[in-house]
């Protein structure tokens, strides 16, 4: 792992497989003329006078958004897998410019919608079955749409308004550098990639932790730039929250989400005070199993019994993946496996690949997911974490209109994460072996349980602080971003923990910031999965049945109706403490497996 390949050395099975959206980059620039003709018979669309003028123009977006989804896509994926390939630049930066002038249709039509007579939407819904939501998700915005020419405007600078995130990838994956370090005489490589997917999970202490101070070193060159990327960020947001009537960022935000103040408080609230004593147990967990004279920050994701850990290769991945998802039944399971056949997933460690993973559903072309495998068995959770979003898009856009097809960020999370949940009961079922079973449960801890109820949530928790501030009309700097982030982490850890010179610049790692409120939505997605996991090995089929209807409602419904029909009332403290309690749990019977 001191090293890493070119694209080019990457073997095909490694790589997704993009001719599912166009087998080559002429086919995608007659699409994208033909997405630019469609936006522009929406943009001279004639006056809607009647139910049927209405079913056309609605017809019309919905064939181009199709064709957004496939275009965006394809643009976004060939420059997330090599950010130095500087012909996937060149054509990212160009579909970048030409998007504005192609997505005045957007605004085009909510101005349309939001202007029309009530008589003629009424009429709409009367004689058509189609888009019903769609609407009423437009009109729920009219308090906040502004005047067409304003729209118009906004939409012309889009491409200058996401900015921000573009300038922090590209700064993070191109310019950045990290020190080289040595431990016994051995010299040891770094980089984003080597450090976030490698180097925080070594087994020998001097390594993880002179790699976490190579690590703060590279950010700290760049945390001045990196806070002034943000604050640029924050002000355009706290802007456009302003012009649509919001006083509060985090209203603005949470509008779009469709999700209440409370839902959002009690999230990071709850968890903050009665998830942090049982995590701080599992902090002491990991000192007492490897004998550690502190628990450092940079120990925290540390696998209990690492040792035990046996490398997993791509094709043994088929069999966990196909064992652990047969309970959701033949359909389902026909759907995750089809992932292999299909080549969803982009396996390879590359120079130049984003960090992290995702998983993208470009309309009816199956999806995408990127994730950099190294074989450690921690990657088999992110990938049946990824290849739940993959299952839960096939549901929804068979059911649903590409206008209808996503929920709410509050419940994206819960398709994925109940895939993690699922794996573990799966791999533990009928298992007699103590130490597997202490093994699986610690990466049940380690990897789904901190990366979403703590990782991301500590984020939230962060996140807040600073919207507050922003709010406030308060300026944001390095040394305040920083303060805030220790302050949070320290809350959380108490004493048990150790903080490493460099741990208050975590927030510098993730692109998270730069997607409003999207960080809590781990830990309530979570919520809704672990809730739901367990009703299905409690309920079995009954469980299943629920379970589908909420991923194939796609965006009709809110978050809280979606959960609903999987059985659980999101409105109330108790699925979370329930969450909270599981957790806990966990955490004991590691603890009674630990000689």
């Amino acid at each position: 792992m001191e090293g890493l390949r070119k694209r080019s050395e990457v073997p095909e099975n490694e790589k997704w497989d993009l001719s599912r959206l166009y087998k080559n980059t002429d086919d995608y620039k007659k699409d994208l003329q033909k997405a630019m003709e469609i936006s522009e018979e929406i943009v001279n669309f004639k006056k809607v006078e009647n139910k049927d003028d209405l079913y056309k123009l609605l017809k019309l977006y919905e064939k181009y958004k199709e064709k957004e989804s496939l275009l965006a896509n394809y643009v976004s994926l060939m420059l997330s897998v090599d950010l130095t390939d500087e012909d996937a630049k060149i054509l990212n930066s160009k579909f970048n410019m030409e998007y504005p002038k192609m997505a005045q249709a957007n605004s085009i039509v909510s101005d349309i919608l939001i202007s029309l007579d009530e008589k003629i939407i009424e009429d709409y819904k009367k004689n058509y079955k189609e888009l019903h939501s769609f609407i009423e998700k437009i009109l729920r915005k009219k308090p906040h749409i502004l005047d067409k020419d304003k729209e118009l405007l906004l939409s012309k600078f889009s491409y200058t308004l996401d900015s921000p995130i573009r300038i922090y990838d590209t700064s993070k994956m191109e310019d950045m550098t990290f020190e080289d370090f040595e431990v016994d005489g051995k010299v040891y490589k770094n980089s984003f990639v080597l450090y976030e997917n490698y180097y925080q999970y070594h087994r020998d202490t001097e390594v993880r932790r002179k790699a976490f101070q190579s690590f703060s070193r590279g950010l700290e060159k760049y945390k001045n730039t990196f806070a002034a990327i943000y604050d640029n960020y924050l002000n355009i947001e706290k802007t456009q929250a302003s012009l649509r009537g919001f006083d509060s960022l985090i209203d603005y935000h949470l509008f779009s989400q469709d999700v209440t103040r409370e839902m959002y408080n009690r999230q990071i609230d709850l968890i903050m005070k009665y998830l942090a004593p049982h995590m701080r147990h599992y902090a002491r967990l990991i000192k007492k199993f490897y004998n550690l004279d502190q628990i450092r920050f940079s120990d925290l994701k540390l696998p209990i019994d690492a040792d035990y850990n046996k490398k997993i290769n791509i094709e043994d991945s088929k069999k966990y993946v196909e064992k652990v998802l047969s309970v959701m039944g033949e359909d389902y399971l026909k759907i995750a496996m089809s992932s292999y056949k299909d080549r969803w997933t982009d396996f390879a460690s590359n120079i130049g690949k984003s960090t992290g993973g995702f998983c993208a559903s470009p309309y009816k072309r199956g999806s995408y997911i990127l994730l950099s495998w190294t074989g450690e068995f921690s990657e088999l959770f992110t990938l049946v974490h990824e290849i739940g979003h993959g299952c839960h898009f096939h549901y929804a856009q068979e059911e649903n209109s590409v206008l209808e097809e996503e929920p709410s960020l509050y419940f994206i999370e819960a398709p994925s994460t109940c895939n993690e949940v699922l794996l573990v009961k799966g791999l533990l079922k009928d298992e007699k072996d103590k130490r597997f079973i202490r093994y699986i449960l610690s990466y049940l801890i380690g990897n789904t349980y901190f990366h979403n109820f703590v990782t991301h949530l500590l984020e939230a928790a962060y996140q807040r602080e600073v919207y507050y501030l922003v709010d406030k009309g308060q300026p944001i700097t390095e040394n305040i971003l920083s303060k805030i982030k220790l302050d949070v982490l320290k809350k959380f850890w108490g004493d048990e923990v150790i903080m490493d010179e460099g741990a208050e610049l975590t927030w510098m790692r993730q692109p998270h910031y730069f997607m409003g409120l999207y960080s809590y939505t781990y830990s309530a997605g979570l919520t809704i999965s672990t809730n739901i996991a367990n009703r299905i090995y409690e309920e079995g089929q009954s469980a299943v049945n629920d379970w589908k209807k909420a991923l194939k409602s796609g965006g009709r419904k809110t978050p809280v109706e979606l959960a609903k029909l999987g059985g659980i009332d999101i409105t109330k403290d108790q699925p979370l403490m329930n969450t909270i309690d599981y957790i806990g749990s966990i955490i004991d019977k590691i603890d009674s497996l630990i000689d």
